[in-house]
């Protein structure tokens, strides 16, 4: 059996993370099986003929390849082209056999009728369990987290999801332990653990509340497997909130710095915080470190109806405090709002912009992110109550209090402040 797993990145030159986690624990149990990783990536730059041309790539690459099996990573930038990528391969060749995993891969792509399976939930059980599956190991309802077509009494097809299931982290193989030919990347990317215990209605950790953790063990292995066999210059947390539990964090980066002191790697490491939970213990972990460090930080909104209607904790003078603090010391960060929640408006928009350009002082520019509507979230599985509109590439272009002259408005004024900035910190 070959089986094609394929994704498509903004960015270049990154470790195809995901992807390997899939193929190493789907060979643990099938190392007979021909699986084979191939991304593909848009550059600096996107355009309609750059996008073409990564249409015919794929399909050539797949069609060459002859798999029985293709596996779609799908992201907001690429679920419309792997749609489009999957009708092709059915259209020339339907035997081959097409599943999508992903946030923005929803039952509409199975009643589409351009691929056979969805993922939900974790997708390395059920890569492994549809390989046992058309091995005659199981039946196709034994196999977990995915959902397909069947054919009902009156010949209609009906969506089945199977039951889902989770894994241990710990049984998860090492992503840069599958990928052994290459071992020099910009960046590499790392998970400690899976989850989040906020529920936030914008974002679609808030679907998976149960917070798992990789093992410590595991975890100090692995970096410095990481460390000994790889050269990067950036090494990116992938948790939600690193800072939710003080002391796995500290005990996280003494792993790393003892890796980076070993190894005299110059390494910047990349962390998403949440700031109502910054302290002087967090900043005096983070600024003893022997490497550079990033923090990103999602505000969202200052505006209380604005954060209670998104479902988003929040402690305005905790997260001032916290600021101050990162002000103060040799962390770099970056600070954003979202144009386009529910109950906002240029107005309060403005006095979040206020609030960020008060407090925080160590940020040369105002980041501002268009509102993505991502499938799963709570938003998205209620826009009639919230009444939102969106386009095909999960861009919000109405909501109730804002329409797209409104969104134009923001942009026009981020864009000129953050010119007025630029010319001020020169």
């Amino acid at each position: 059996m070959k089986i094609l797993l394929l994704a498509f990145n903004v960015q270049e030159d990154i470790f195809p993370y995901g992807l390997s986690y899939l193929k190493g624990y789907a060979q643990r149990f099938h190392p007979e099986t021909d699986i084979r990783i191939k991304e593909f990536s848009f550059g600096n730059r996107f355009g309609y003929d750059i996008n073409k041309n990564i249409e015919q790539q794929a399909i050539s690459y797949i069609l060459i390849q002859k798999p029985d099996l293709v596996c779609f990573s799908c992201y907001i930038w690429s679920i419309e082209m792997v749609v489009k990528i999957s009708r092709a391969i059915k259209i020339i060749n339907p035997e081959i056999k097409i599943i999508l995993g992903g946030v923005e891969v929803t039952e509409n792509h199975l009643q589409e009728s351009h691929c056979d399976y969805i993922t939900t939930g974790e997708g390395e059980i059920a890569l492994k369990e549809l390989i046992d599956y058309y091995k005659g190991k199981i039946k196709l309802s034994e196999v977990h987290n995915i959902s397909y077509l069947e054919k009902d009494q009156n010949v209609q097809n009906k969506i089945v999801q199977n039951e889902l299931t989770k894994l241990e982290l710990d049984t998860l193989p090492f992503p840069y332990k599958v990928l052994p030919e290459k071992k020099n990347f910009e960046a590499v990317r790392i998970e400690t653990s899976r989850g989040c215990p906020f529920g936030c209605h914008y974002c679609y950790y808030a679907k998976h509340k149960e917070m798992r953790y990789f093992s410590l063990d595991y975890l100090k292995e692995n970096i410095t497997y990481l460390f000994d066999n790889y050269t990067f210059k950036n090494l990116t947390f992938l948790d939600a909130n690193f800072n939710l539990n003080k002391e796995r964090m500290a005990a996280i980066l003494q792993i790393v710095a003892d890796n980076v002191n070993k190894t005299k790697k110059k390494t910047r490491i990349n962390l998403e915080l949440k700031p109502e939970l910054i302290d002087q213990e967090v900043i005096a972990i983070l600024q003893k470190q022997p490497f550079k460090t990033f923090a990103e930080l999602g505000l969202q909104s200052t505006d209380p109806d604005v954060l209670e209607k998104s479902s988003r904790p929040y402690n305005l003078e905790k997260v001032k405090n916290g600021l101050e603090l990162l002000n103060t010391s040799s962390v770099l960060y970056k600070i954003d709002l979202m144009a386009g929640l529910p109950g906002d408006n240029f107005y309060k928009f403005l006095n979040s912009a206020r609030f960020l350009l008060n407090n925080a002082k160590k940020q040369s520019i105002l980041p501002v992110h268009h509102y993505m509507q991502l499938n799963k979230t709570t938003f998205c599985q209620n826009k009639e109550i919230y009444r939102y509109e969106k386009n095909n590439s999960s861009m919000i272009i109405k909501t109730d209090t804002q329409d797209l002259l409104d969104f134009y408005k923001i942009k026009l004024f981020v864009a000129m402040l953050n010119e007025e900035l630029k010319i001020e910190n020169r």
